[in-house]
């Protein structure tokens, strides 16, 4: 069994994060400075160096504590294909979207800072990679013959995967317009049955020509 972490040493290290990404959004990573850091977190030198190397091991380490938060909230994503039966009308959304989105909120400006600053490709690969996992294991849970699906497999998961991570950032970018569940609900809407009320295509060939 791992040992609680002392939560005094909690506490540092949130203000040592919370100033790191302030200062980031606020300067861009490469400007900033230990000594920018361990002051706007009202912290001396000795203190943050009892914790991290240098600032590259700051991002490093809350970037993993973020992203294994997130895995840890969503995890197990589908364990049985009957979770997904059970919402007919995806009125309702699935409880592992709603924690995906949940956990992005309890951390939004970390996330909004790290995938929209270009020099932390670290932070926004690794959340590609967990959204990848993400949608591989629905589609898998969905539907595991291959021959079922109308496109090959790894081109389905990173359609989907690409389109969840532009989303994600959208929704941060706007300063989260909608809630937790309200993105959620849409996300697995428009997954699963895409983005028109009636496939207009169909309605286009019922369409009669009198010419």
């Amino acid at each position: 069994m791992s040992k609680k972490m002392d939560p005094r040493v909690i506490r540092t290290r949130q203000l040592l994060r919370d100033a790191l990404v302030a200062l980031i959004d606020e300067q861009g990573y490469e400007k900033i400075t230990v000594q920018d850091i361990t002051q706007r977190a009202t912290l001396n030198r000795a203190t943050f160096y009892l914790h991290y190397r240098d600032k590259l091991d700051l991002l490093y380490q809350s970037s993993e504590e973020a992203l294994h938060e997130l895995v840890s909230s969503i995890h197990p994503p589908f364990e049985e294909k009957k979770d997904l039966d059970l919402l007919p009308n995806y009125d309702q959304p699935h409880e592992t979207f709603m924690h995906l989105f949940e956990q992005i909120a309890l951390n939004s400006k970390l996330y909004k800072v790290y995938l929209t600053e270009k020099n932390i490709p670290y932070f926004s690969d690794g959340l590609k990679d967990i959204i990848i996992n993400f949608v591989s294991s629905g589609i898998q849970m969905m539907e595991p013959d291959d021959q079922k699906l109308t496109v090959p497999r790894e081109m389905a998961v990173r359609f989907y995967a690409a389109a969840f991570l532009e989303v994600i950032v959208w929704w941060l970018e706007n300063d989260m317009p909608y809630t937790p569940k309200f993105m959620a609900t849409q996300l697995m809407r428009i997954t699963i049955k895409g983005p028109y009320i009636d496939n207009p295509f169909e309605r286009e060939s019922r369409t009669p020509n009198f010419n």
